[in-house]
């Protein structure tokens, strides 16, 4: 059989989509999915997993998609509670997995869970309340009026008020609630159709990374677990990041109970290439097969061999790096005019991949060790290799750098040895270990922590993906003399127009001291739309521009919304422009806790073809209330007029706390926009 011939502008045709972010193409395309064992677990009918644990940019999202294609009965839950819920007692309190603090955190987790899967049974006509047995008839209240998040609130004021009081029958009937639930929820569950999965996802959107936090979602991992033993009807699915399971695995000491029920994300360079030949195929109607021969119809090949090979060495088995270096390399081939994917093609892209993997490393483990972008960058023009001693030189340098103990001094100082530094960098995927001429890399699932096997002759290697953004030299460096300097290119300090990296970060914490002390009302107006376009300008400048005041009068009162040009070229915000037609973005300030209609009306006010049809309003009120939501629709599906978000005091906090801590994501703001849209469909 002849090969498949495609058209000669087959490239221009190709769309590889979002690198599996949440707006990627395999949203609407099912066959564009590739079955790993982590799907096929999470879809198989007798799993016991629970846990599904990734790097960023694994394909999380994308089996929490699969699933809610493939089965019906799932409930999605995206939590808040983990930096919104103020622990009772102090942290240390929580540290001991068999004592009542911890339990009774766990035990309302558990309730929480069971509650959304009876709230599901009476959407779905399951169940009525009229009929229902006398645990589940006691919690109406909580399973109708609540939302997951506030459930926990209530839950946990509920059992700590009777810890607190040392009333000690009041806490064992708390506790007995959810025994005593589990089983009216096996008793009504009479067959498959009131089987449920819990698809617990993007967990990072709304957390800090505290201990708090921490505690919560151990206590919720707890809580799974033991409700997938003790309820066949209930799956619950939590999809964590790899680096937030390691510091509960180094927290919690019973984790071997919750670790036989842990999968990992991992994919074989067979499916990552299978992944990429399905989006590459996918506009035409006479495709090629998948394996190779799809591959090798877009790209070149490289010294007499297929180019999959050294797009597999550069990405570290990660889907959405895959994807990205591909997009990229494709984006060349069509600016220098080739019908196919070079090896020149591939090189350029691999420059401009490079980059943007290391500063995404940086802001991936900034929650685990703040700032550590600052010692990334230092390792720019040096060797790619290392001895040991060459390590301990490196790390005498950053001891005396004022930098690194200004902005890293919280965790650096408990690294300085050489074999403990090595260990870190080889845990975040930023080293590998060289013996016997083999390089070894961190692999899926291995513990962070764990020991490596370093001796005086092994050889530090730093990853290829990190090389070309760092700049370094094919060599082995065995020491660094006094004479050789590390060299700062602020590589990762991509900061805003007109600031040093210190003036940058003490811009942020003065403006996070000043929102949390800029006094409501009239009195802080002023002050409050300033903040706004501060923020606006220290967390946004990468994709927003151009900020400027638009002042206006309202009852004899100036007033100032702030107008930011859209030249986004990825991720969240260019979704924004393409959807809304969002040039330029909108910030309403309300320097009060209430919203009333005008406001609304207000934004409503800047929609325009030119203008586009996305706004927000920043508010210093905590609580989303229906009629917020009702006015969102009237604009959204009654005028089509647009989309508007509304962002809180807490939202402004969590933009600059991550700026502090040098993560620089999305995320949240983008489950905000969810929020609102999926509130109003």
């Amino acid at each position: 059989m002849s090969a498949i011939s495609l058209p000669k502008n087959a490239l221009e045709r190709v769309q590889l989509g979002q690198a599996f972010a949440e707006y990627d193409l395999i949203r609407h395309d099912p066959q564009l999915f590739v079955s790993t064992p982590s799907a096929l677990a999470a879809l198989a009918e007798d799993g016991n997993y629970c846990f599904f644990v990734g790097r960023r940019g694994a394909g999380k999202t994308a089996i929490v998609y699969e699933i809610q294609r493939k089965l019906k009965r799932s409930i999605s839950i995206t939590p808040h509670i983990f930096d919104l819920l103020v622990l009772p007692l102090e942290c240390e309190e929580f540290h001991d997995t068999r004592q009542r603090p911890f339990k009774s955190l766990m035990h309302t987790m558990e309730r929480a869970l069971l509650d959304e899967v009876v709230r599901a049974w009476g959407y779905a006509k399951l169940f009525q309340f009229k009929n229902a047995p006398a645990t589940i008839a006691k919690e109406r209240n909580l399973i109708e009026d609540c939302e997951f998040d506030h459930r926990i609130i209530n839950l946990t004021k509920e059992i700590f008020d009777a810890y607190a009081l040392n009333q000690d029958k009041l806490w064992l009937r708390q506790i007995n609630r959810s025994k005593e639930l589990v089983d009216e929820v096996n008793a009504l569950a009479v067959d498959g159709q009131f089987r449920f999965t819990i698809l617990i996802d993007r967990l990072d959107e709304s957390w800090d990374g505290s201990p708090s936090a921490l505690i919560c979602l151990m206590a919720l991992m707890h809580a799974a677990v033991r409700l997938r033993a003790s309820t066949p009807c209930i799956r619950p699915y939590i999809f964590i990041r790899e680096n937030i399971y390691d510091r509960i695995r180094a927290m919690d000491n019973e984790f071997s109970r919750l670790e036989t029920s842990v999968i990992f994300l991992e994919w074989t360079e067979r499916k990552l290439q299978e992944l990429v030949e399905r989006r590459l195929v996918r506009p035409f109607n006479t495709k090629p097969k998948l394996g190779g021969e799809a591959w090798n119809c877009f790209f070149d090949e490289v010294d007499g061999r297929s180019s999959a090979g050294l797009v597999m060495e550069l990405c570290q088995r990660r889907p959405r790096d895959v994807l990205m270096l591909t997009t990229y390399a494709i984006s060349s081939a069509l600016a220098n005019g080739n019908v196919k994917v070079t090896k020149a093609d591939l090189e350029d892209a691999g420059r401009r991949y490079s980059t943007s993997r290391l500063k995404d490393l940086g802001d991936e483990f900034s929650e685990n060790y703040p700032n550590i972008s600052v010692i990334l960058e230092h390792f720019y023009g040096l060797g790619s290799e290392f001895s040991i001693l060459a390590i301990e030189d490196f790390i005498g340098k950053l001891l005396v750098n004022e930098k690194i103990s200004k902005y890293c001094g919280s965790w650096f100082f408990d690294y300085t040895v050489p074999f403990r530094f090595v260990e870190l960098l080889f845990g975040i995927g930023f080293f590998g270990l060289q013996n016997k001429g083999r390089v070894q890399y961190k692999e899926p699932g291995k513990d962070a922590n764990a020991k490596l096997a370093i001796d005086s002759i092994s050889e530090i290697v730093i990853h290829p993906t990190y090389r070309a953004a760092l700049n370094t030299r094919p060599i082995l460096m065995q020491r660094l003399t006094e004479a050789t300097q590390l060299r700062n290119e602020g590589l990762l300090e991509d900061l805003p127009e007109n600031y040093a990296f210190d003036a940058y970060k003490a811009a942020l914490e003065q403006a996070l001291a000043d929102l949390r002390t800029t006094p409501l009302g009239h009195e802080g107006a002023a002050k409050f739309e300033d903040l706004v376009g501060d923020i606006i300008k220290l967390c946004f400048y990468r994709s927003l521009t151009n900020v400027q005041a638009k002042a206006r009068t309202s009852d004899n009162t100036t007033i100032r919304d702030w107008v930011a040009s859209n030249r986004a070229t990825g991720g969240f915000w260019e979704v924004v422009r393409n959807k809304h037609g969002a040039t330029q973005v909108v910030w309403e300030c309300k320097n009060y806790e209430d919203l009333a209609a005008d406001d609304f009306h207000q934004v409503q006010y800047y929609f325009s073809n030119s203008f586009g049809r996305f706004g927000l309003i920043v508010f210093r009120g905590g609580e989303i209330k229906e009629s917020y939501l009702r006015h969102i629709a009237n604009v959204a599906n009654k005028n089509q007029a647009g989309q508007i978000v509304l962002l809180t005091q807490r939202d402004l906090e969590v933009f600059l706390r991550q700026a502090i801590n040098g993560v620089f994501r999305e995320a949240h703001i983008q489950d905000r926009y969810d929020f609102f849209v999926r509130a109003i469909s």
